[in-house]
């Protein structure tokens, strides 16, 4: 192969010095036949065809795959409850696989069953825990909600000019006689 190689590299040693009299000479650059806008035109739609082409290959694409990732992945009987990261690539887990609660140790190269968990209790308070956690977000969404209509509200009576409140903009002209 080294030899090939050489060989390849000598041959173009060899070609590069024989050479006729216009090999490295400097040659005007042709003006170019003008260019019509119909050619334009055609050229930008074949870009945007082929953009349109690309987004919808991605598209199908990462449907056909979510479709077959999530067929493997999301069955009822497993899913991840807890997480407790101890930096990269180093976790603990506790999930539940097939009605069995395990806690798993994850890395890069091994996950290792630490635990199972049969304690009935322990079951029952995991997941009465799962199920706040999922109404959680709920009551936080009302309640930010609601504290950023409060500041809202604040700042229009704050600033009536700003908002075009014309009853406040007369009782703060009023309150200035």
């Amino acid at each position: 192969m080294l030899l090939f190689c050489i060989g390849i590299f000598l041959n173009g040693q060899v070609y590069a010095t024989e050479t006729n009299g216009d090999y490295l000479q400097y040659q005007e650059p042709k003006p170019a036949a003008s260019i019509s806008w119909l050619s334009t035109v055609s050229y930008v739609l074949s870009l945007l065809i082929t953009f349109a082409a690309v987004i919808a290959l991605a598209y199908f694409a990462s449907r056909f795959l979510g479709k077959k990732l999530g067929s493997l992945s999301a069955n009822g009987s497993s899913r991840v409850i807890n997480t407790l990261s101890f930096g990269a690539n180093r976790a603990v887990y506790t999930v539940e696989i097939a009605g069995k609660y395990l806690i798993l140790g994850v890395t890069d190269h091994a996950i290792t069953v630490l635990q199972e968990i049969t304690n009935p209790e322990e079951i029952e308070k995991m997941q009465a825990e799962q199920l706040e956690q999922l109404r959680i977000p709920i009551k936080n969404f009302d309640t930010i909600f609601q504290k950023q209509l409060a500041s809202l509200q604040k700042f229009s009576q704050t600033f009536p000019t700003a908002f075009g409140d014309m009853q406040s903009k007369q009782k703060h002209e009023s309150g200035k006689r």
